[in-house]
């Protein structure tokens, strides 16, 4: 007749193969049982564990009372409570619960059409990216149908026919059924806004030194991977980075300015561009030149002249007279221009807006009614801008 083995017969007979097995290890360092000093170990060690077996017995349990019990016991059987609620299309809401994922519901038929979902992004496509677990898929916005199953480790929304996503690290571009229609080996840096096509184009990094390029909707490359940076501010023009310095594109990629340029900002309706001479000039948008002389700031220059003025000075409740020099405003102004790659520069202004020397100083202060220092070279000029011995 077999004997029953109890659970407190089994867990008594494992703790007391432990102790010995550990007694064993501790007598190959010099410990004793039976003497004052063992008894000492024994009882710390007897503490040590104890306290670690009551720690990991209660993490399973709480692992057990939140996984289990409450999640898929007690969760899925109680009314979810919204927390936020965003309209996609129709009859067709995403509702952010409290305590758990949200969900994509049909408000028409009260019915759960995708559950557990994490974020729905924001869209005026149809079709709009959406999250299970840590992955990415496609909804349709207007009936919460799932037209592209969450596979992707990152996605963004359509543009132009074409979304982009991510898979194991490669770049790849569906279209709205989900087919995959450009997969050439790009790659998808995390540092990014996302993947977009424009004006039939879109920005794409290659593989080997993180530069970037443009490819079309076949994906081959039509603007070769050589920039820094590429921005597309308006329909009808990019602006690209390399080594350092700025060039304009028109939308068929040809070149309107090299890039040469110190910094470029391009505005509602004209194209503000900075040299390396310091000066800044504005151009139309097929390159015609329209200012040629922009400025960022213009401000006032006073000197210390021979007048003196008395002025009263208070020290500890006593009140005296002193001296100091009476400043007097120069004749010419000092105007500023701020280049991205070399930094401000100034130049002088006459009180007519005439230019009197171009942005080329680091600075510059006067030191007379019509004498300028000028940095970094120590130059002492007039109003004319002339050179004064």
């Amino acid at each position: 007749m077999k004997k029953k083995i109890s659970f407190k017969l089994f867990l008594t007979v494992v703790w007391r193969g432990v102790c010995q097995v550990l007694k064993a290890i501790g007598k190959l360092f010099g410990y004793k049982e039976g003497t004052a000093f063992g008894k000492v170990v024994w009882r710390v060690f007897a503490t040590c564990v104890t306290t670690l077996l009551l720690l990991l017995t209660v993490s399973l349990v709480y692992v057990f009372c939140n996984d289990v019990v409450y999640r898929k016991w007690i969760l899925p059987n109680t009314s979810p409570s919204v927390y936020m609620e965003e309209h996609l299309g129709n009859s067709i809401y995403f509702q952010d619960l409290y305590y758990r994922n949200g969900r994509v519901l049909d408000k028409e038929n009260g019915k759960t059409l995708i559950d557990d979902v994490k974020w729905v992004a924001k869209t005026t496509d149809t079709l709009a990216v959406f999250a299970v677990d840590d992955k990415r898929g496609f909804l349709n916005r207007f009936t919460g149908e799932v037209v592209v199953p969450c596979i992707y480790d990152r996605a963004w929304v359509f543009a132009e026919g074409l979304a982009a996503v991510e898979k194991n690290g490669k770049l790849l571009f569906i279209d709205q059924s989900g087919k995959v229609v450009i997969d050439k080996g790009h790659i998808a840096p995390f540092e990014t806004d996302g993947f977009f096509f424009r004006s039939g184009y879109c920005v794409v990094s290659n593989a080997a030194d993180d530069n970037w390029g443009l490819i079309d909707k076949t994906g081959s490359w039509v603007l070769a991977p050589e920039y820094e940076h590429i921005g597309h501010p308006n329909d009808s023009l990019w602006v690209v980075k390399k080594n350092g310095y700025y060039g304009v594109l028109t939308e068929t990629l040809d070149t309107l300015f090299a890039p040469e340029l110190c910094g470029v900002v391009v505005h509602d309706n004209f194209i503000e561009a900075r040299f390396d001479d310091h000066t800044a000039k504005l151009f139309d948008f097929k390159g015609k030149l329209v200012e040629d002389f922009v400025i960022d700031e213009v401000e006032n220059m006073t000197y210390e002249t021979t007048e003196l003025r008395l002025v009263e000075v208070e020290d500890e409740g006593t009140v005296s007279g002193m001296e100091e020099p009476v400043n007097a405003v120069a004749d010419c102004q000092k105007y500023g221009v701020n280049n991205e790659v070399l930094g401000w520069r100034y130049g002088l202004l006459d009180r007519k807006g005439k230019r009197v020397t171009p942005p080329v100083y680091t600075s510059i202060d006067a030191i007379g009614k019509d004498l300028y220092l000028c940095m970094p070279y120590g130059t002492i000029i007039n109003g004319k801008g002339e050179s004064v011995e």
